[in-house]
């Protein structure tokens, strides 16, 4: 019996090892395919500015920071959060618009990542589905009338999907969720997609539905809070 007992441990044993191999491995490759993504959007950037003369017209592209990288903008002020942003390995993706022309992190950055913290979810995969920064008054013409560069921001987010297989894409606001129906209208049949408000909305104040900001980001945490909570009672 002692011997049998021994037996079914080693057994056990060799199938977590074999396990944590396997995931351990597929996290290496999706990290991997992830660097590469973030390097082809770079390389992008680098071909489309070769011929543009105006520098206000030049493309500058932008990724969500992982501060748990010393070298990560934002390191000092967000590394309690553990948030990996582009570099989430999670199968769920958090999708913004377009990264704005600010300093990251901005206030509603500081409260995004400390939320996400919060829900225990540092780990979310965080990106824009336009990765090219412009202003709020250049959003329009530069980016959304430019339907080459849409197309093409559409195939780097679709790639980002075959990497991460998420489970769930949760776009923020609704012009977010509007460009995934338009530019990658499959993909609700094969992913779950549940929006919630923006964070950086300006919207909030007497004139408003939402009359703070404390306000504001409650509704999101509630929203977040009933995804998640679906999320994890299915795994």
């Amino acid at each position: 019996m002692i011997i049998h007992g021994k037996s079914l441990e080693n057994k056990i044993l060799k199938f977590f090892i074999r396990k944590n191999f396997k995931e351990n491995s597929v996290l290496k490759k999706m990290n991997l395919e992830l660097d590469k993504l973030r390097e082809d959007i770079k390389n992008y950037e680098k071909e489309t500015n070769l011929d543009i003369e105006n520098e206000n017209d030049k493309v500058e592209v932008w990724f969500y920071p992982d501060v748990t990288n010393p070298q990560s903008e934002g390191y000092s002020e967000l590394k309690n959060t553990e948030v990996k942003g582009f570099s989430g390995t999670q199968d769920i993706i958090l999708l913004g618009l377009n990264p704005s022309s600010g300093t990251f992190p901005s206030f509603e950055d500081k409260l995004l990542y400390k939320l996400l913290r919060e829900k225990g979810i540092e780990n979310i995969h965080v990106s824009d589905f336009v990765k090219v920064r412009a202003k709020n008054k250049e959003v329009t013409k530069k980016l959304f009338d430019n339907e080459f560069l849409m197309k093409k921001q559409a195939e780097f987010f679709q790639r980002e999907i075959e990497i991460l297989k998420p489970k769930i894409i949760i776009p923020m606001g609704k012009k977010c969720k509007t460009l995934l129906k338009k530019y990658l209208p499959e993909i609700k049949k094969k992913y779950k997609i549940i929006g919630v408000l923006h964070y950086g909305n300006n919207h909030i104040g007497k004139k408003f539905y939402y009359k703070s900001k404390d306000e504001y980001f409650h509704k999101i945490s509630q929203q977040l809070d009933k995804i998640t909570e679906e999320y994890f009672n299915k795994n």
